[in-house]
């Protein structure tokens, strides 16, 4: 099984890694389609790196929905936001133009 999906990922027939990762999220939330679902599935099931990338994915999120929530210094915004307006590389008007 693992020989045929890596072919059709060669022929183009299967998402390879790039796009896995590229809907990633809407397998977590549930939301892909069930034709996509089964492609993912399959990739991972063949995929280590895509698994195991999968795998920090979520527990990425399980750790940050139990992270208490975090205060920034005052300090720090003010620095952070008086280097940004300073900087004319991360001005919106240059980005705008």
């Amino acid at each position: 099984m693992k020989f045929l999906t890596a072919l059709k990922t060669a022929l183009g027939l299967a998402p390879g890694c790039e796009e896995v990762n590229e809907f990633l999220a809407d397998y977590v939330e549930g939301t892909l389609e069930e034709k996509t679902m089964a492609q993912f599935e399959e990739h991972m099931d063949m995929c280590k790196c895509c698994s195991h990338y999968m795998d920090q994915y979520r527990r990425t999120i399980d750790m940050t929905k139990e992270a208490e929530e975090v205060v920034i210094p005052a300090e720090l915004a003010e620095h952070t936001l008086s280097f940004l307006r300073e900087n004319k590389v991360f001005s919106q008007d240059e980005n705008a133009a």
